[in-house]
């Protein structure tokens, strides 16, 4: 039998899926070990062995779920399955015969991340760590619940709690480092992911995750080196090969990105940041079809993923409709107050669109003033965003000031090149840029 998650520490959860009616299109919970798999077509290969406790679910028929299993497909009783509703019930009826047990509140905890109920698997977790205070990985689960609720400080201290008690537990070193990504804060990023990959050389979800930050500090070349050694500790991890598609897209490189994150897709269909990338690198070769397909999965996938909403906002842009993109930035500054790119986008669409019935100033400016409280080393793109929003406002000494920032950030400068100097020239003569 499984023994699932009892004293395994997990990394950070996905972003959140959701349910529908039946179990297709789902993360599936397998009962047993044992459960018999058959290939999804006669003739195909003998599927491989069953292994692990979470599937999608490709879809349902006849007693039966299609589920994929290391990038296949293949058949399973529907009966060796729950979704995570039915496992909710399921461990929630052992649980008040064995109220002492771990193991059972630890499985509820996971079907609660899988309904993104992420106060009820705090709860779970609260209790598991009342019954066993000693084990570093529960400490680790639930900071990354607090982590997916957005109180990044909580789940900081939980990730310390639990260094504190392995001095060779890597995984909350890597979670700590997959925090400040999402606080947007690069350098100490780079120092968790460091700091992990000392105490494990071959933790390839690190590696990932450093390449991440090296990614966003336009430091591409290592974002691809770490994203490569990922891949080649683990070839079939939807998240290293994610890392090494996007690391591509940025070096320009799209058509190994794309088949990275296809490969991504393949293994994990229900991988809501994978179609975030795939889109991101479709839109970079103007195919904004697909890209708009991939985004809308996405949300399905998980509805408040503010990344997404913002994504597709750059999307309408390139389609010319501001007004459905404003909406789309509304949206995900809702799902996520603290995510500054949202704001960044609205405060230069605002400040720059050529219809002056899309420009606002004020509004422009109070968008951009709150990404920079979000941005604890604001870089070039948001300078350019500040400085854009106050030249919309006439404010111009401010907007040569905060262009000035843009240029002081090198890699931005180097990429993007002329059109910074050349709006920060404009803005030294007293007048707004408009795209």
């Amino acid at each position: 039998m499984f023994t699932l998650l009892v004293a395994a520490a997990v990394a950070a959860p996905n972003p959140a899926r959701t349910e529908k009616p039946t179990a297709a299109g789902l993360m599936v919970i397998v009962k047993r070990s044992d459960a018999p798999v058959a290939a999804a077509r006669p003739g195909d290969p003998p599927p491989p062995a069953l292994s692990g406790t979470e599937f999608a679910a490709v879809r349902e028929e006849a007693g039966r779920v299609l589920i994929r299993l290391q990038g296949r497909d293949v058949w399973i009783g529907r009966t060796d399955i729950m979704t995570p509703k039915e496992a909710v019930e399921f461990y929630t009826a052992q649980i008040n015969s064995q109220p002492q047990s771990t193991s059972y509140y630890v499985r509820r905890a996971k079907a609660h991340e899988l309904l993104a109920d992420w106060d009820a698997a705090i709860k779970d977790y609260d209790d598991i760590i009342r019954l066993s205070p000693q084990q570093f990985a529960y400490l680790n689960n639930r900071a990354n619940y607090y982590s997916r609720k957005h109180e990044y400080q909580k789940a900081l201290a939980g990730y310390d709690e639990a260094i504190k008690l392995s001095a060779t537990a890597f995984i909350p070193r890597g979670n700590r480092g997959n925090t400040f990504i999402n606080m947007r804060d690069w350098d100490k990023a780079v120092e968790a992911y460091d700091d992990s990959l000392k105490v494990n050389p071959n933790y390839a979800r690190g590696y990932a995750g450093r390449s991440a930050a090296w990614r966003e500090k336009r430091e591409y070349k290592k974002a691809l080196a770490d994203a490569e050694r990922g891949v080649e500790l683990e070839p079939n991890s939807p998240h290293t090969l994610l890392a090494r598609g996007l690391a591509r897209a940025a070096l320009k490189d799209f058509d190994p990105a794309l088949a990275d994150l296809d490969e991504a897709l393949r293994f994990d269909p229900q991988f809501a940041a994978g179609y975030l990338g795939r889109a991101g690198v479709h839109l970079s070769r103007r195919s904004y079809q697909p890209a708009m397909r991939d985004l809308d999965t996405a949300m399905r996938l998980s509805p408040k993923f503010a990344a997404a909403m913002a994504k597709r906002a750059d999307v309408w842009v390139a389609c010319g409709n501001p007004r459905r993109a404003l909406a789309d930035l509304d949206e995900a500054i809702a799902a996520d107050p603290s995510y500054g790119p949202a704001y960044r986008q609205k405060a230069w669409l605002l400040a720059t669109h050529p219809d002056d019935t899309v420009r606002d100033s004020k509004a422009a400016v109070a968008a951009a003033k709150k990404a920079i409280d979000l941005s604890p080393n604001p870089d070039g793109e948001t300078c350019e965003a500040v400085a854009a929003a106050h030249a919309a406002a006439d404010e111009f000494p401010a907007a040569v000031e905060w262009q000035k920032k843009a240029l002081a950030d090198v890699a931005f400068a180097k990429e993007s090149g002329e059109p910074v100097r050349r709006r920060l020239e404009l803005y030294e003569a007293g007048k707004p840029y408009r795209e």
